[in-house]
């Protein structure tokens, strides 16, 4: 992994796209799966595959005119995270260039000491803004929670986020993601972090296609909840369940599910979807006036269920 300053005028969005297209092209050869970040003028870049694809790709990254500045910030052996072979995210914040180049040279160094945190942790980090609460803490699961929020239908999950963060007035981030296919369309992706005391809770809001791309996938592990705003449409709800059951089917670490919902809800069959992907499913019933107040005043408690029941702890179904 390595931060770099960008050097290209134009829009950053169209410009990462171009970086796919010709990237695709030959990363693929080298067996090699990246994720890139632009925030605040840095670029981010991580690559996992063989030794000698990654030394290739990197051999033309230090080429490449559209950045400047190059520092190595991690380097490590392990089962590949990153589950398709581009991916790429723009992360927008108040921050500064040099703000930014605070975090990349701090990750620098404890580089350079040998010290070597996850690529995920090192991902996190860079990209969570200075003034956030928590930004020290990432690693410390007992100490920040990460928790999905993604709607059947709508943009309810936006709307949640974007309360929170008027609630407690907290800066709400926005970013886009996309994925490999050319023909596909990037996706929004809202969070807020939230310091309760006790835990800084970041609330992600996803949109339903970005749980395809393997950005989203890679940092699933880290998740404690995806809570799922239900329509009450059983062919929506049911679809919304079957995408998330997909991009959790690698994953050793599960998070747990909980399905929020309109009378009625079928949350027997969403229950069933879930438990076939090994996934705890956790179904709570929303009466009356259905707004963010009202879902995140549904979820939020049962989020601080912290020794939620692990799956090989339930029956089967049809089990007695």
């Amino acid at each position: 992994m390595y931060a770099s300053l960008s050097s290209f005028d134009g829009p950053v969005f169209a410009e990462m796209h171009r970086i796919r297209d010709h990237a695709l092209q030959r990363n693929v050869a080298d067996e090699v799966h990246v994720a890139l970040l632009h925030q605040s003028g840095w670029f981010v870049e991580w690559m996992e595959g063989p030794p000698a694809g990654v030394h290739a790709v990197m051999g033309r990254v230090a080429r490449d005119a559209r950045h400047r500045g190059l520092q190595l910030l991690h380097s490590s052996g392990g089962p590949r995270r990153l589950t398709e072979p581009w991916s790429m995210a723009i992360v927008q914040t108040r921050e500064r260039p040099t703000d930014f180049a605070r975090r990349v040279m701090t990750l620098r160094e404890e580089h350079r000491k040998g010290l070597v945190p996850d690529p995920a942790t090192v991902w996190r980090r860079l990209s969570t803004p200075l003034t956030h609460p928590g930004v020290a803490e990432q690693a410390v699961s007992d100490r920040f929670q990460r928790v999905m929020v993604c709607s059947a239908q709508g943009a309810d999950s936006f709307d949640m986020v974007r309360w929170l963060g008027q609630r407690h007035d907290a800066e709400v981030v926005h970013r886009r993601f996309a994925g490999s296919r050319a023909d596909g369309l990037d996706v929004a992706t809202d969070y807020v972090d939230l310091d309760s005391g006790t835990v800084v809770r970041r609330v992600i809001a996803m949109a339903r296609n970005g749980l395809h791309i393997g950005l989203t996938q890679a940092f699933l592990p880290d998740y404690s909840h995806v809570i799922l705003l239900l329509s009450g449409d059983g062919t929506r709800d049911g679809n919304l369940m079957q995408r998330l059951v997909a991009a959790c089917v690698r994953l050793a670490h599960r998070p747990v599910v909980v399905g929020l919902g309109p009378l009625p809800c079928d949350h027997a069959t969403l229950q069933q979807t879930a438990r076939r992907g090994r996934l705890v499913y956790l179904d709570c019933d929303l009466a009356g006036r259905i707004d963010a107040q009202a879902w995140w005043d549904a979820a939020e408690p049962l989020l601080d269920l912290s020794l939620a029941p692990s799956f090989d702890s339930m029956p089967l179904p049809g089990a007695d």
